[in-house]
């Protein structure tokens, strides 16, 4: 695979071994503000960067000694940035400032990159355009490199960025945006085992709620032209999608526990779908020795699926391809003629109800999971960039519809 290298100078560095995962490092560089480089990818980073917000415009101020703060402390004040890269090496090429050069290697769409700080990247790459960094102002600089399994990258993305996200689920709740959620769930009890804000305890996050919900945007994704992709790797930003655009989701309020009911469906069942068929030549066995799968750690408690009553496993099917096969069932979403429309949108139904949704997931699940197998098998065995790849999602779609189509042309 081939890599995109990216040099950083640094006024100072230092490498530290990984206590857990042998060969795994971190580097921490202080990088000048001026000579900040360009060309660090955002693959890894959850969400789109939007610097219009009054938080962002401060630290731009900052950044730009265009405040009151006291010249050269921005590294002081700002956590910087965080990127994953497959490697780290120093440049054998001396400055007579005294700076080191080092290289930071990302292979080619793998997903590697910035997973916290897109944000500042893009207000310090938007300053050194302008002339505006700084030479007395630095930026802390992470590098993590020898990461053992490219799923980490996904939860250490999902982990360092969370405070917009938090700040605003708690703010819409606060304003009730999410109380026709809630009332869609409450006959089933569904709507207290969700943390609608932060600090609240929940079996599962209304960021993850709305994430799902997204994977059935018919309005934007109404066939195999273009698909959700953003709902599995930039799940944050579709807290910014509902606060902008809340009726797009409101109009799926008719399906909503079909929806998480099928969610956690999937999740659990296809354990059943793949040993029923006999798996996949060269696949390694048994389900649970799929990468694909996450099995309960040794003394841990079985996984629950809250929109499955009593059901547990030892096992489920993780994100990357669980939500693509999700997204795939949009095809089964038309438009409902009944009912008063949502805003600008047409409430929605199935097209031949649940049970057929259901049925349908039993005579296709095999084949779903065996296309996400087979991509991911070919394309590098990258669980991450598995879960990202529009074409992934484009080829899972097409299978359903296909399946689909052979099972009404039968009946």
């Amino acid at each position: 695979m081939k890599n995109h290298v990216v040099p950083v100078v640094a006024k100072s560095a230092r490498r530290m071994p990984d206590p857990n995962f042998g060969g795994a490092e971190t580097h921490y560089m202080l990088v000048p503000a001026s000579e900040f480089p360009v060309g660090i990818p955002l693959d890894a980073n959850p969400r789109e960067p939007n610097v219009n917000r009054p938080v962002y415009r401060d630290v731009s101020r900052s950044l730009r000694q265009q405040d009151d703060s006291v010249e050269g402390t921005f590294h002081l004040k700002h956590r910087g940035i965080t990127v994953v890269a497959s490697a780290v090496s120093k440049s054998r090429e001396a400055r007579e400032d005294g700076m080191d050069v080092y290289e930071l290697h990302f292979p080619s769409d793998s997903g590697y990159g910035i997973v916290d700080g897109g944000h500042s990247y893009a207000i310090v790459c938007q300053a050194v355009e302008e002339g505006m960094a700084p030479s007395n102002e630095y930026i802390r600089l992470e590098v993590m490199t020898g990461l053992p399994a490219a799923d980490l990258i996904t939860e250490i993305a999902g982990g360092r960025n969370t405070s917009i996200q938090v700040q605003a689920k708690s703010l819409l709740d606060l304003k009730n945006e999410f109380q026709f959620l809630k009332d869609a769930l409450a006959p089933d009890g569904w709507a207290d085992r969700i943390a609608w804000h932060e600090n609240q305890e929940g079996d599962v996050d209304v960021v993850d709620i709305i994430a799902i919900m997204s994977c059935f945007d018919i309005a934007g994704h109404p066939d195999r032209s273009s698909h959700p992709v953003d709902a599995y790797r930039r799940k944050a930003s579709m807290i910014d999608r509902f606060e902008k655009d809340s009726d797009r989701y409101r109009r799926l309020t008719p399906v909503l526990r079909d929806i998480l009911h099928l969610h956690d469906l999937i999740a659990s069942d296809s354990e059943w779908r793949w040993q029923e068929m006999g798996g996949v030549s060269g696949s390694g066995g048994k389900y649970g020795a799929l990468e694909m799968v996450e099995q309960v750690k040794q003394g841990r408690p079985k996984f629950k699926f809250p929109f499955l009553e009593g059901v547990e496993s030892s096992k489920r099917l993780r994100r990357p391809a669980l939500f693509p096969i999700l997204a795939s069932f949009r095809l089964l979403l038309v438009q409902s003629l009944q009912g008063a429309p949502y805003g600008q949108y047409q409430g929605v139904e199935w097209r031949d109800g649940f049970d057929s949704v259901k049925e349908l997931w039993a005579a296709a699940g095999y084949q779903l999971l065996k296309v996400f197998y087979e991509h991911w098998e070919s394309t590098g065995r990258d669980l991450h960039a598995a879960g990202r790849s529009p074409a992934l999602w484009g080829s899972i779609y097409k299978e359903l519809a296909v399946i689909d189509f052979e099972r009404r042309s039968a009946n």
